[in-house]
This record gives structure tokens, sequence and C-alpha cells, in this order.
């Protein structure tokens, strides 16, 4: 693409951004309630370790502060990576209403892309303010260095790309399924209990416990918050092309079951 046509990409996503954002923020009120449900899981996780970890109890090497930092990290991971395309995009597919996206000029995605984004710049004017309140409350021992915060930032970044892919691939089996909230309600667990919210991966032991550190789920939550935390033995590098390596994987993917799904698409739904 040259630059004219990168140029002209980026115009169309930020219309679409705008335009969405307007419309998003009519309902706003169930975006503010979604953000509060998130934000329970992990605040009980960490409750639950600030419990063991009382008196001066260590699990895995790791004391009462670095359990609130990683979940304040948690916290902030899952609250900057929102997602909620089965909401928008499975009933799009449902009703026929993606029938005047298709006869659009462009790609499917710029509409998504700007949804999406529009979600997060909503969701931002409440979870943002949130999480610095849940801070200075908390008040952690251990404040990550500017390195720290500055590599949070980036993987945050790909963590985003990674779980809005995923569940863009688990919403395009609205063209086959209406129940397609069964299957991201599936992925959202995935991510709950292999992510590393449940608990740190390197707590988790078994047959399978290294294999975690290479599933995708691990690149969306857990990665990045221990790279806020500063956990001993994680690998930046490894981390860092786990998450572009699944991305390429599910952008494939994506590309492959839409094509496929648009083939048995009609005006009247899936």
């Amino acid at each position: 693409m040259d630059r004219i046509g990168v140029l002209n990409s980026v115009r169309l996503l930020k219309g679409y951004t705008i335009w969405k954002t307007m419309d998003v923020f009519s309902w706003r009120s169930f975006i503010y309630l979604l953000v509060f449900s998130h934000l329970i899981t992990p605040l009980v996780s960490l409750f639950v370790w600030q419990t063991v970890t009382a008196e001066g109890q260590v699990v895995g090497g790791w004391g009462s502060s670095q359990f609130l930092v990683y979940y304040l990290a948690i916290v902030m991971v899952r609250q900057l990576t929102v997602s909620y395309e089965h909401h928008m995009l499975g009933m799009q597919i449902y009703n026929g209403e993606l029938t005047n996206l298709l006869l659009k000029p462009h790609h499917l995605l710029y509409a998504v892309i700007g949804e999406n984004l529009a979600v997060k710049i909503v969701s931002y004017t409440v979870s943002i303010p949130l999480i610095i309140a849940l801070w200075i409350w908390l008040s952690p021992e251990n404040t990550p260095s500017v390195t720290r915060i500055s590599l949070f930032i980036l993987t945050v970044i790909n963590a985003c790309i990674l779980r809005f892919l995923w569940l863009y691939l688990l919403t395009l089996a609205a063209f086959w399924t209406e129940k397609t909230q069964s299957f991201v309600n599936a992925g959202e667990v995935a991510i709950f209990f292999i992510g590393g919210e449940v608990a740190p991966l390197f707590l988790i032991n078994g047959a399978f416990s290294d294999w975690l550190y290479y599933a995708p789920f691990y690149g969306m939550l857990g990665f990045p918050a221990e790279i806020l935390t500063g956990t001993k033995g994680v690998s930046l590098t490894h981390g860092l092309l786990l998450q572009v390596g699944w991305i390429a994987i599910l952008l494939c993917l994506c590309n492959l079951v839409y094509k496929k799904g648009i083939k048995r698409y009609s005006a009247l739904g899936g």
C-alpha cells in the first residue's frame, strides 16, 4: 500500500471511530456496567492472595506487595484491552444489517475496528480514573520503574490487538450459529483460567504448565502484568515473539473464516 493508500485508510478509520464514539456514548451506561463487572474477578483474586500472604507469608517467592502490583496490573490490562465485538458485529450478522457494511467500497474491518476503538474511548472515561483511584487507595509499596511502565504500555498495545482478533474470530461463528455468545464466553473463560488471572502462571504446576506460556491467553493478560510487576525469569523476547506470532496466526485464521462465512451469508443473516 502506497503513502496515499495509508493516509486514506487512516482517515477512514478515524471517521468510523468518531462516528461510532458518538453512537456508543448514547448507550454508555451499558459500557460502564461492563467496566465494573470486569473489575470484580481480579479484585476477588487479589484479596484472596492478600489473605494467603498475610503476616509475611510468601508463595512462590512472592509476598503481599508483589501480588498487589500484579493484580492491579491485571485490572489495568483487562480494562485497557476491552473488546465487545460479539455484542455488535454478531447482532449485525444475525439481523442482516451486515449487508449495509458489505456494500461499502472498503473492508468490513474498518467499521469493526472503528467500533472497537469507540468502545475503548468511552470505557476509558470511567476505567482510567477507576484504575488511578484503586492504585492510590491500595498504595503498593513497589512502584514500577519508568522502563517497566514503558514496556508494559508496549505489551498492552499488543494485548489489545491480540484480544480483539481472538474475540473477532469467535464472533465470526455467527455466520454459522446464533450461539456465538457461548463461544465468546468459552474464550473469556480460557483467558481467565489460562491467562494468569486465577493465579500467576509460575504458580501452576502440572504436565502442561510449561505449555501455558505458549498459549495466546498468556500474551493477552499474564505477560503484560508480569512485565509491570517485574517478575523474575520473565523473558521479554519470548513474550513479544509470542504476541506477534499469535497476532499473525489469528490474522490468517480471521481472514480464512471471514471468507468462508461471507460465502454463506445472506441478507437475512448468517
